[in-house]
């Protein structure tokens, strides 16, 4: 069997594919540092609690965070994340940087993974040819250089689990210890990071034991068992010390038995109880009472689970971390929505059907073996626990890994049946992301955005009256505080001021605490020679004071100081150049 060789070398054979790699590598960091470029976005789900825990480690207050939250997470993305903070200064945009080099490496690694996951007979060229594929696609796809610019665990999950991964075939292709004992650390690391593939242990065990039979093969399964457990032991033995019993990992699970069992609560109120918890082995302990309670009242709930959550996994939905943007109340600018909708949305959708065709066409062994039991293990660990369009990650590299084989192999043939199965999959899952699609929220933010990309080519031409009326356009295909600054603005070049004061207000009323509403509104009124009304305004209640400053002074086009006058120009010799 000529099968590729899993870590050398380190670069494609050929010189065009070297350059092919670089030039994948580039992208992937232009796409990257252009997302990073944007101005400082809003955190935004778990965003939020991991700079929170960052911030307390890196002020000496260790793990306190948990002492009033409804669970414990795993540590490592936090350890990270400060670390990337102390680096930068505290400076959380510049803290992003490093995640922005591993999601690059992680694309390096990407191709290392679909040359490794090939065979083609006819030479490692057509490995090499696939890995290049599968690293082309992770470096375009946008939902991974959208998550390099998150404060979030999936890239560095994603980063250490291919490590992991190579590491499982280079043992595989030759059986030894340091290759056993290597990949069981980075595993140990990549739970520490993302506690799903725990139970995945097991069945990496019989992988590995199907390989290697006999006392050796269990020596190997030891080896990387032993090595998972002394990366994670500090952290459990820590749990234990401060908490009075071991907690391995996390207490994720606990929380999800309860919270997404179909509970008589809000999962406000379900967080609010278990917040009131200090101990997170006793809030643990509660929560998987209450779950188990739930399905003991009714086991039935594990049958409505599946279908729900399998929906909730692969479809595309709106949320927060679907955009870098400073505020989730602002207007995605057009040509950043077409590129999400393009390099988002339809290359998931084609990516996801040529993964389907390779996993279809893929060589009978057991690199497709190892692919399809981590696959039917997240979408089984989701189906019967929570489904979450970001869980998608888990997946992301077996299935980039088999598009890539598809596109290396274009034009092959595939035998009927696998072809035939390969095709129900895709053609089950696609229909599924089509039912659930969300098109009036494309087709509403395609058609409000063309008009006011319109009305900016119109105040560009001096066109003030074409303008206005394309703003208006868009506030009725969808009303917005952007498309009301944008209304108030135009009317304020057209003179009128009391039409401009009226449109600033309205943004303020459509969201009270939006910042860029309420500076807005201010400005104009100062500008108009109303200090006071301005001053009004700025102190609106609903705004973070804060918030308003950090954005005024970041928006305001600051003239360069070479000078600062001192006392009106009286000089006491106190001060000296």
């Amino acid at each position: 069997m000529n099968e590729p060789s899993i870590f050398q070398p380190l670069l494609p054979t050929t010189r065009r594919g070297r350059l092919a790699l670089a030039g994948i590598l580039l992208l992937a960091l232009a796409v990257r540092l252009t997302l990073w470029s944007l101005p400082t976005h809003l955190p935004g789900n778990d965003e939020n609690e991991y700079l929170a825990v960052a911030r307390d480690l890196l002020a000496g207050r260790g793990w306190r965070f948990y002492d009033a939250y409804p669970w414990l997470r795993a540590p490592l993305y936090s350890l990270y994340l400060a670390g990337c903070l102390w680096l930068a200064g505290g400076d959380a945009q510049l803290a992003l940087l490093p995640n922005v080099m591993l999601s690059v490496l992680h694309v390096y690694l990407l191709w290392m993974l679909g040359r490794a996951f090939s065979h083609h007979p006819e030479g490692p060229r057509r490995a090499e040819r696939a890995g290049l594929w599968t690293a082309a696609a992770g470096a375009t796809l946008l939902t991974l250089a959208a998550f390099a610019n998150l404060w979030m665990s999936e890239t560095l999950w994603n980063v250490l689990w291919a490590l992991a991964l190579l590491l499982l075939l280079r043992w595989r292709r030759t059986p030894a210890w340091p290759a056993a004992i290597l990949a069981g650390g980075v595993i140990g690391l990549a739970i520490l990071a993302r506690s799903l593939p725990w139970l995945f242990l097991p069945i990496l065990a019989a992988w590995m034991l199907w390989h290697r039979r006999g006392w050796r093969g269990l020596g190997y399964v030891a080896g990387l068992g032993l090595a998972c457990l002394l990366v994670i032991a500090p952290w459990t033995l820590r749990n234990w010390r401060a908490y009075g019993a071991p907690i391995l990992v996390e207490t994720g699970f606990a929380y999800n038995l309860w919270a997404f069992s179909e509970p008589p609560l809000e999962l406000g109120q379900i967080n609010e109880i278990l917040s009131a918890i200090p101990n997170p082995v006793e809030r643990a302990d509660y929560a998987s009472a209450q779950g188990r309670a739930l399905l003991s009242a009714d086991p039935t709930i594990l049958l409505r689970k599946p279908w729900p959550n399998t929906i909730y996994l692969w479809r595309v939905k709106p949320i927060q971390d679907r955009f870098i943007q400073q505020n989730y109340y602002s207007d995605v600018p057009l040509p950043y929505f077409i590129s999400a909708l393009i390099f988002d949305d339809l290359w998931y959708v084609a990516l996801l059907a040529l993964a389907a065709v390779g996993l279809g066409r893929a060589q009978r062994d057991g690199r497709l073996a190892l692919a399809l039991l981590w696959l039917g293990y997240v979408a089984g660990s989701t189906m019967w626990t929570h489904g979450e369009a970001r869980y998608r990650h888990f997946f992301w590299p077996i299935l980039l890994i088999y598009a890539g084989q598809t596109l290396a192999r274009a034009g092959s043939a595939t035998p009927r049946l696998q072809r035939f199965a390969a095709a129900a999959v895709g053609a089950g899952l696609l229909a599924l992301i089509a039912a659930n699609y969300p098109l009036g929220w494309a087709g509403q933010n395609l058609a409000r955005g063309w008009q006011r990309y319109q009305a900016s080519r119109a105040v560009a031409a001096g066109d003030y009256q074409q303008a206005e009326a394309r703003l208006l356009q868009a506030l009725e295909i969808a009303p917005s505080p952007d498309g009301w600054i944008a209304l108030g603005r135009s009317k304020a070049l057209l003179g009128a001021s009391a039409s401009a004061s009226e449109a600033f207000r309205a943004a303020v009323n459509d969201k009270q605490d939006y910042p860029p509403a309420t500076l807005a509104l201010g400005a104009h009124l100062l500008a108009t020679g109303q200090p006071t009304a301005a001053r009004e305004a700025w102190a609106n209640p609903y705004a973070d004071q804060q918030v308003l400053l950090d954005w005024g002074w970041r928006d305001q086009v600051q003239p360069v100081t070479t000078s600062i006058a001192v006392g009106d120009g009286l000089d006491l010799g106190l001060v000296h150049h």
